[in-house]
């Protein structure tokens, strides 16, 4: 090894060392015996030293010494119930070793990135205690748990291409709706845990029409049905979702096909201008806001409902790709609309490439975008209804018939 990374290593391991041994002396009670910090400073250059002979039986050696040592350590300070302060030990061992490994190209940098982890993690010990026994509960991290099963578990098992008939059926895109059903769910309910029902709501809304408005309004409008006494809150929440969604589309048009998003911006932007306008009007308040109903403490995941919103998912693309298979070329703008129900950003780069690619007029491709819309707008109505959120759904109705007919009305006076 140069004389410079030679350096650079032992530096960095007295650094790893001082850090760790530092916030150890800090958390020491006053009687309390235990390494420190000249401690940790040579357990980092004995892992330095090992890491720079590479010697794999030296390195098991001096690890195991050590360890020997702090066992030893231990049990002579019966007023000490933990071994966190071993473990850190160890660790230090580690991170010092890595910063002379010579198969670790980037072994010093990941080292201190690492020990001002570690460091951070053993400063925070009461913050983590009184989150995990106080603030988290043991249903909340189970269901968190089946999350993420969901998302690292089930999602990368499924087949990634298409099943059946010219692969009519994407396994992988239907759970991708359950897992985005679930995480607005999921995420609503922490949100309104730690921020309050209102923000809880609209960040919930917020979040989930930029992911996906559909998944957003399917998940809103079940917790709707539960609380009917907070409907006003969730019709808020799920317009402010579905109005995320019109610039979202304008951005994927126009990184596509600019010439097709310059001819849909101004009929998209009065149905933003439009659904921002009926969101501050259902969010005024009220002179029986201060009566509102709390938002009552549910589970943050629940399967069955969200299972059942993706198999209707499923339903509504296989429908959409036997349309498309009879249609052909030629019914491409009303296949473009039922590709809309099931999934608006896909018809429209459909729509968007058609178009660049100069198989599709400008205005039909533009067209066949706002149909999209349209259609999945009258999905969205019925997952609202499917939910038993009736109230809801009437509401939604309304408010999609006066943010499109904006919408339709800037359009024809553009054409």
């Amino acid at each position: 090894m140069p004389a410079a990374d030679l350096l650079r290593s032992t530096a960095v391991a007295l650094l790893i060392g001082f850090l760790i041994g530092a916030e150890r002396e800090f958390s020491r009670a006053e009687m309390e015996r235990q390494p420190g910090v000249r401690d940790f400073i040579l357990i980092a250059l004995t892992g330095s030293l090992c890491g720079l002979l590479g010697s794999v039986w030296l390195t098991v050696t001096a690890l195991a010494a050590i360890a020997a040592l702090l066992a030893v350590f231990h049990y002579q300070s019966p007023e000490r119930s933990g071994i966190t302060t071993e473990m850190a030990a160890v660790a230090t061992f580690c991170l010092g070793y890595l910063t002379s490994a010579p198969e670790a190209t980037f072994g010093p940098t990941l080292a201190v990135g690492l020990t001002v982890t570690i460091t951070i993690l053993l400063e925070a010990k009461r913050a983590l205690h009184h989150f995990i026994r106080k603030t988290i509960t043991e249903q909340e991290f189970t269901d968190t748990l089946r999350f993420l099963a969901l998302v690292f578990i089930i999602y990368p098992v499924l087949p990634a291409g298409g099943l059946g008939p010219e692969g009519v059926f994407v396994p992988r895109q239907v759970w991708l709706f359950v897992i985005l059903v679930s995480s607005v769910s999921y995420v609503g309910y922490f949100v309104e845990k730690f921020l309050g029902p209102r923000a809880g709501a609209r960040l919930a809304g917020l979040f989930g029409g930029l992911a996906s408005s559909t998944a957003a309004t399917a998940s809103l409008a079940r917790t709707c049905a539960e609380e009917p006494e907070n409907a006003g809150l969730y019709w808020q929440a799920v317009l402010l979702a579905n109005t995320v969604q019109f610039p979202r589309v304008l951005v994927i048009l126009s990184a596509v096909n600019p010439a097709l998003g310059q001819a849909l911006a101004a009929p998209l932007a009065a149905m933003t201008a439009a659904g921002l306008l009926l969101t501050r009007l259902t969010g005024r308040p009220t002179a029986a806001e201060g009566q509102r109903p709390a938002l009552r403490v549910r589970n943050p995941l629940r399967l069955g409902p969200a299972l059942r919103f993706g198999a209707l998912f499923g339903v509504i693309v296989l429908l959409e790709k036997a349309a498309a298979a009879a249609a052909g070329n030629t019914g491409v703008v009303t296949v473009s609309a039922l590709g809309g129900a099931a999934d608006v950003d896909a018809a429209a780069l459909s729509l968007a490439d058609l178009a660049h690619a100069g198989r599709l007029p400008l205005g039909t491709a533009a067209l066949g975008a706002l149909l999209a819309l349209a259609a999945n707008a009258v999905v969205k109505t019925a997952l609202a209804a499917q939910s038993g959120a009736p109230g809801l759904a009437r509401r939604l109705a309304l408010s999609f018939v006066a943010i499109f007919s904006a919408g339709g009305a800037v359009w024809a006076l553009a054409r």
